[in-house]
């Protein structure tokens, strides 16, 4: 028997409330916040943490208080299987020991096809439960605008980005950027390796929507983007297992440096296998790293070993590393080794006769500089490795 109670809908407190969310999502997608703002707005709005995956069950994006631990799980439990229009999946801690609470799937569509999922950690309030379809219907459109790239959009972001990488000077740079929708004072170069073409052109699909960029192409298996936040916390979120090099954040104006570095750090990503952020300032450290340790060793041998074999040729290379380290001063150095200033001196032409070098000219402190970086030799350690 059903009573009249159970005919009543939601309350006009509800209704409202949950109009007034709408409009306030309406209004971020409407700015071209991204899903991300949109993922976070909800969570601000309801104190509901929610998530977003592509269709095969790989994250797209997630508000701050989704765990990491918890996208892992639900992603895994994505991939086993994919939804139908209009399915819901509920897991909870008898699904895994990561859920110690219960997270509800949904489907979002677009042309009735399946896009991606929605993943919510429901709160109980009446107002989400009334508002979460307007969310996937949201996420659905940031999909077809964002995610879903046709190729005219494909070449017309690439072009973007080839302009913004020609623009030298502030004004012009920025005015670009701005004539775009981008307003973002600093910019770094994004290098990603993809497995093949193909996975290539998803990942401009997916990153443009992920990182909220308009500047993004593909060469051959090469990504390449500028974005105006760190991103890896979001391509660590996308679980992508690939060589990624990322550039230091510059004025647009010099986005194209930025980039370059980015390409740099992205070899050295490929020897290493894991993802490496360009540091400015450390070129040596990317040269040392991107060479082949057989020939590092070769190389330093070449270079120090004249001054190690010597009498106290330990003592002879560290002298010679602080004296790098303080511009070439006798004094500096001596005060930082505490040792006679003589002492240095002698120890610098000592080593100048070793290795047949005048130690003026730059070329030779640049090859016994990366010598000892080969080597493991720091500025703040005191013996060789």
């Amino acid at each position: 028997m059903r009573s009249d109670h159970d005919d009543e809908g939601p309350s006009p407190a509800a209704l409202q409330r949950a109009l007034g969310l709408q409009m306030e999502l309406t209004a971020i997608v409407t700015r071209g916040g991204g899903a991300d703002r949109l993922l976070a707005g909800w969570q601000q709005r309801t104190g509901e943490a929610v998530a977003v995956f592509d269709r095969l069950g790989r994250p797209l994006g997630r508000s701050g208080a989704f765990r990491p631990d918890v996208l892992a799980a639900v992603g895994e439990r994505l991939t086993d299987g994919m939804l139908r229009l209009g399915e819901i999946l509920r897991l909870g801690p008898s699904s895994g020991p990561r859920l110690a609470e219960d997270v509800e799937v949904t489907t979002f569509a677009g042309h009735d096809t399946v896009r991606g999922y929605l993943a919510r950690i429901p709160s109980g309030e009446e107002s989400a439960e009334l508002t979460s379809p307007a969310l996937r219907s949201l996420l659905a459109l940031e999909y077809e605008r964002h995610w879903l790239l046709d190729e005219p959009a494909r070449r017309q972001r690439a072009e973007q980005l080839r302009r913004a990488l020609e623009l030298g000077d502030a004004g012009g740079a920025r005015a670009y950027l701005r004539g775009i929708g981008i307003d973002s004072r600093e910019l770094r170069g994004l290098a990603i390796e993809a497995r093949n073409e193909t996975h290539a052109e998803v990942l401009v699909d997916d990153l443009s929507a992920i990182l909220a960029t308009a500047l993004i192409r593909h060469r051959h298996r090469v990504v390449e983007c500028l974005v105006g936040a760190d991103p890896q916390q979001s391509l660590a979120d996308y679980g992508l297992d690939v060589p990624i090099g990322v550039g230091t954040p510059l004025a647009p104006e010099h986005a194209a440096r930025s980039m370059r570095q980015a390409a740099l750090a992205l070899e050295t990503s490929r020897r290493v296998g894991t993802p490496i952020e360009y540091r400015d300032g450390a070129s040596h450290d990317f040269l040392v790293r991107v060479a082949s340790p057989a020939y590092l060793e070769a190389f330093s041998s070449a270079a120090l070993d004249p001054i190690l074999r010597a009498r106290g040729g330990e003592d002879l290379l560290r002298t010679l590393h602080t004296w790098l380290v303080e511009r070439r001063s006798i004094e500096a150095a001596s005060e930082r080794m505490g040792v006679h200033r003589h002492t240095v001196r002698n120890r610098i032409q000592k080593v100048a006769q070793l290795t047949g070098h005048d130690l003026d000219n730059i070329d030779t402190q640049t090859e016994l500089w990366l010598a000892m970086k080969a080597r493991g030799f720091g500025e703040n350690r005191d013996s060789i490795a």
